[in-house]
C-alpha cells in the first residue's frame, strides 16, 4: 500500500514487484529450502550466475524478437538483468569447456521481465532451474520432470497434471496445415497464449499471422480435439506426414517418467508451445488441476539442443525444467507462522542483569539454538507480549533472583507453564 512522505511524495514498490515480510520471508525460505534439498538428492550441483548479463549475450537470437523486448536494459550500458537461468547457463558452458558431462546443475534466485503484470505474473519473480547438459537421452528429460513433480510432491501440493509435447511435431503439424515455415515462430508465440486468450482472439491473431479463419479453426480443433494419450498419437501418424519419430518420443516419454514412479497425471498438450524459440524438442508444463479448470503453469521446461551452439563452436544436448517459486508460495497460502526464527526469547527484569542475560544467550546459541535477546528498557509485560505477537513460544525469564542462583525461568508462551531451570536444562527442554 502506497504512502506519502511528509514531504508528499509518494512511496511505494515498483509495478509488479512486492515485499515479503518477515513471516513472508520465512515461508519463502522454506519452500527454497524444500526445493533444494529435492535438487540435491537427484545430484544437481549449485551454480550462481551474475544477476546482469551483457545484453549481446542475452539477445544472441536465444530468446526471440518478443522475449526480447520484455528485457530491461540498463540505460547506457551494453548489459540487461537476467530474463531467465538457461541463456545465462549457455553462456557459461560456452567458457568452461573442460567441465564433465553430463553436467547437471541448478541455480535458485530471482530474474526480471518486463511484462504487464497480473495474477501469479511478476516482473521480478523467484524461480528455481535444473538442467542436464550433454545428454540427448530421453532419460534426462524424464529426470527433469521427474524432479519438478518430486519438489511439488515434497511441499505437499496436489493434484498436478503434467502437459507434454513436441516442438517438431507442432512445426509438423503447422507444416500440415500449410503455414510457411517463415511464420511458424510467430504462430508457436500466438499457440503459446492460447491457454490465456479466448479462440476468437486467437482465432484473430492467426489471422494477423496469415491463416485464413476456416483453417485457423480447423487446425485449432485438431490440437484441441479430447482424447486419450494413445489416441492421440495414432491420430498423428495417421494424419500428419513423418510423425512416427516424433510420436515414439513421446511414447518413450511417458514411458520413462512412469518407471521413475511418477503418479501425476501426463496429458498430451498439442496446444503447448513453450514460446522462447530456443526450444528444439519435447516440452511441458506442470500445472495444477481444479474444479474450475487449472491454475496458471507452476513449473515448465524442454529440450533446447542448439543453444550452446549459439555462444559456442561446439554444439550440446541440453535439456531443463524451471519451477515458479513466487507462483508456489501463492498456491500454497500463508498461513499464521512465526516472524522469527528465534526459538527462546530472553527477557530480563532490570538493566541490571542484562550482563547475565547476554551470558544466557550466548551459551543457548553456541549450543545452536536460536535466541532473541531484549534490547529495550520496556517492562517484562511489555517483553513478554513482544514475543508473544512475533510467535515465539519459550521465553527465558531473568530477574535478580534466577541470576543470582545461575538459572532461568522458562515460560510456555502457549500452555501458560513455568520451570526454573538452570541454563544446560534449559537448552535440553528447547532442543526437545
Amino acid at each position: 500500500m502506497a504512502i506519502k512522505t511528509p514531504q508528499g511524495t509518494v512511496v511505494d514498490v515498483p509495478r509488479g514487484t512486492r515485499d515479503f515480510g518477515p513471516r513472508e520471508a520465512i515461508h519463502l525460505k522454506e519452500i527454497i529450502s524444500v526445493i533444494e534439498e529435492v535438487f540435491k538428492r537427484h545430484g544437481f550441483a549449485p551454480l550462481l550466475t551474475p544477476a546482469i548479463e551483457n545484453s549481446e549475450t542475452l539477445n544472441a537470437k536465444a530468446y526471440g524478437e518478443e522475449s526480447s523486448k520484455e528485457m530491461y536494459l540498463i540505460e547506457g550500458q551494453n548489459m540487461a538483468l537476467r530474463f531467465d537461468f538457461t541463456v545465462p547457463l549457455a553462456r557459461y558452458m560456452a567458457m568452461n569447456k573442460d567441465i564433465p558431462l553430463p553436467f547437471k546443475r541448478y541455480q535458485i534466485g530471482n530474474a526480471w521481465r518486463k511484462d504487464e503484470p497480473q495474477r501469479m505474473r511478476y516482473r521480478e519473480f523467484a524461480q528455481a532451474d535444473i538442467d542436464i547438459i550433454g545428454s540427448s537421452d530421453i532419460t534426462s528429460d524424464a529426470e527433469c520432470i521427474s524432479t519438478t513433480t518430486d519438489a511439488f510432491a515434497a511441499l505437499g501440493i496436489k493434484n498436478c497434471a503434467i502437459l507434454v509435447n513436441s516442438r517438431p511435431m507442432l512445426d509438423l503439424i503447422l507444416a500440415y496445415f500449410n503455414i510457411p515455415a517463415e511464420n511458424h515462430g510467430a504462430v508457436i508465440r500466438i499457440l503459446d497464449k492460447i491457454a490465456k486468450v479466448s479462440i476468437s482472439e486467437t482465432i484473430n491473431q492467426l489471422k494477423v499471422a496469415g491463416m485464413q479463419e476456416n483453417d485457423a479453426q480447423i487446425m485449432l480443433s485438431f490440437i484441441s480435439e479430447k482424447m486419450t494419450n494413445e489416441d492421440k498419437l495414432k491420430k498423428l501418424e495417421v494424419s500428419v506426414p513423418n510423425s512416427k519419430a516424433e510420436t515414439e518420443r513421446i511414447r518413450s516419454l511417458i514411458n520413462t517418467l512412469q518407471k521413475f514412479g511418477v503418479k501425476d497425471e501426463i496429458n498430451i498438450d498439442l496446444s503447448l508451445a513453450r514460446g522462447l524459440d530456443y526450444y528444439t524438442g519435447l516440452v511441458w508444463e506442470v500445472v495444477i488441476r481444479t474444479t474450475e479448470g487449472r491454475l496458471p503453469t507452476l513449473a515448465s521446461g524442454g529440450r533446447y539442443d542448439n543453444l550452446i551452439g549459439i555462444y559456442s563452436k561446439s554444439r550440446s544436448p541440453a535439456v531443463g525444467s524451471s519451477i515458479g517459486i513466487s507462483r508456489v508460495f501463492e498456491v500454497m497460502g500463508m498461513e499464521n507462522g512465526p516472524k522469527t526464527y528465534a526459538r527462546v526469547f530472553i527477557a530480563q527484569v532490570g538493566q541490571e542483569n542484562l550482563d547475565y542475560s547476554i551470558e544466557v544467550a550466548n551459551k543457548m546459541r553456541q549450543a545452536g539454538i536460536y535466541v532473541d535477546l531484549n534490547v529495550t528498557e520496556k517492562g517484562i509485560s511489555k517483553q513478554l507480549e513482544y514475543s508473544n505477537t512475533i510467535g515465539i513460544s519459550s521465553v527465558a525469564i531473568i530477574g535478580s533472583k534466577e541470576r543470582a542462583m545461575g538459572k532461568i525461568r522458562l515460560k510456555n508462551m502457549q500452555a501458560g507453564t513455568e520451570e526454573l531451570l538452570d541454563i544446560d536444562a534449559a537448552i535440553a527442554a528447547l532442543k526437545k
